[in-house]
């Protein structure tokens, strides 16, 4: 079986809820389209967790992005470190610093190693994951890691031929206006980011074998 979330956001108990849920087996595969990190604490030990399993792959988020730039990056208004704060980096940021230095140079050279992109193909069809956007879809911020990575698709886009996008980045009350949030069906698109980052939100896993939905139960972090 092959599943589908994102936008984790450091939330241990909305995870753990999803994992009781689709008992992954080794055989099994889950895709993480990104944002483990930032709002929630528990971030860099979700994705330390999820990089660690053989049958996980996880791609690189915006928050993900953020967390590299703020933390590797010389600025001399510390323009990454307050963009990440502004965007719920304080509470990784605090958690990392009660960490050892090895930890976190682990948690950087994991992050540097994420890829923007995945296909894969499911009974028949051919799915194409991302954060954001499909690698070379915009050209807005003249680089191809942050257009992948930040930009947000509209219901009107045209996907690439041939390929179902499924995406995180923009929740999906962007597309339909369901409360609690569930994910979106678009014409060769699916938007999964159910506002696990939010606490009215939800996180969200789609199965591909057989389109099958998961969510979160409403529940306090751990």
């Amino acid at each position: 079986m092959i599943y589908v979330m994102s936008d984790i956001h450091g939330n241990r108990a909305r995870f753990r809820s999803i994992l009781r849920q689709i008992r992954l087996r080794q055989a099994d595969h889950l895709y993480v389209l990104g944002d483990c990190v930032d709002r929630y604490s528990d971030g860099p030990a979700i994705l330390r967790e999820l990089c660690a399993r053989p049958n996980v792959t996880v791609l690189l988020g915006n928050h993900e992005h953020m967390l590299l730039e703020a933390l590797t990056k010389e600025h001399p208004e510390n323009l990454y470190i307050r963009r990440w704060y502004k965007n719920g980096g304080d509470i990784t940021h605090a958690r990392l610093k009660r960490c050892t230095k090895a930890y976190r140079q682990e948690l950087l050279a994991l992050i540097r190693n994420l890829p923007l992109n995945a296909e894969v193909s499911c009974g028949g069809k051919t799915y194409l994951l991302v954060h954001g956007a499909p690698v070379g879809f915009s050209s807005r911020h003249g680089d191809e890691v942050m257009d992948a990575v930040w930009t947000r698709l509209t219901a009107e886009d045209r996907m690439p031929e041939g390929k179902t996008v499924i995406f995180g980045h923009t929740p999906t009350w962007h597309y339909q206006a369901d409360q609690p949030m569930r994910i979106w069906f678009g014409e060769r698109m699916i938007g999964i980011d159910c506002g696990c980052g939010s606490p009215d939100g939800r996180l969200a896993c789609l199965r591909l074998d057989d389109m099958q939905v998961f969510y979160s139960e409403q529940e306090e972090p751990e």
